[in-house]
């Protein structure tokens, strides 16, 4: 399902959003001492001239702990809501905001940033 993403009035130049329903595993690799997780997900760009472009950006990260926030797709967010269900607080995805890919861990996104100018 593609979504269709209009850039909001404070969307700025050389900015990116994901799209929340893109990410895939490349790897799951979880151990008693360790979980190592490789991920990709699909950005809508945004150009200084406000052209867009799509950008698949690989992520890869090493967690000792999981606390729910592992592994997602940069400018997610999302907020911690109690669930009845569970009797525990669960992390439930709220929106996905626009960010700067310049400060993003994936070198995709780094590249992409460097030739927005």
């Amino acid at each position: 399902m593609a979504l269709q993403f209009t850039a909001p009035p404070f969307a700025e130049a050389c900015s990116c959003i994901a799209d929340p329903y893109s990410k895939k595993y490349q790897l799951y690799k979880k151990t008693w001492y360790g979980t190592q997780r490789k991920w990709s997900c699909v950005y809508t760009c945004q150009d200084s001239q406000q052209q867009r472009t799509e950008v698949t950006a690989h992520h890869s990260d090493w967690y000792v702990t999981d606390k729910g926030l592992e592994g997602i797709c940069d400018g997610l967010h999302y907020v911690n809501v109690y669930n009845t269900h569970r009797m525990d607080f669960v992390w439930k995805f709220e929106e996905a905001r626009w960010f700067n890919p310049a400060q993003s861990s994936s070198a995709d996104l780094k590249k992409w940033a460097q030739t927005c100018r």
